[in-house]
């Protein structure tokens, strides 16, 4: 009974939440947010977040901690949030190749603040 829960665990992380996740973010690349973020960047936050994300779900797996224990909270904290940075990974390399195609020429420029004269 562990081990099909486990599995179903598994495959609800890896097929729902990391596709969501880089779904999410994807998105906000295809519309140019944040505005801050270029094609660079997110190449950045790629390796960042993909070096993290196999750190943290390899060092997960090979903890080894007991049930019942703090030791296996923070093993599956460890492994839920390296599958979320995979997710983010995903995202960010979707975002190198989609960045700013959402936008339109017809959409209104953003708005800039008065200018104070100084």
């Amino acid at each position: 009974m562990t081990l099909w829960l486990g599995e179903g665990l598994f495959f609800l992380i890896f097929y729902v939440l990391v596709p969501a996740v880089a779904a999410v973010v994807g998105r906000a690349a295809w519309m140019g947010k944040p505005k801050n973020f270029g094609r660079d960047m997110y190449f950045t936050s790629f390796v960042a977040s993909i070096a993290i994300s196999g750190f943290l779900m390899f060092h997960a797996t090979e903890m080894h901690a007991r049930p019942r224990s703090w030791e296996a909270l923070l093993q599956i904290f460890s492994f839920l949030l390296g599958a979320f940075l995979f997710g983010v990974a995903g995202g960010c390399m979707l975002g190198i190749f989609a960045y700013g195609r959402g936008l339109s020429s017809l959409d209104p420029p953003a708005a800039q603040p008065p200018d104070d004269g100084v």
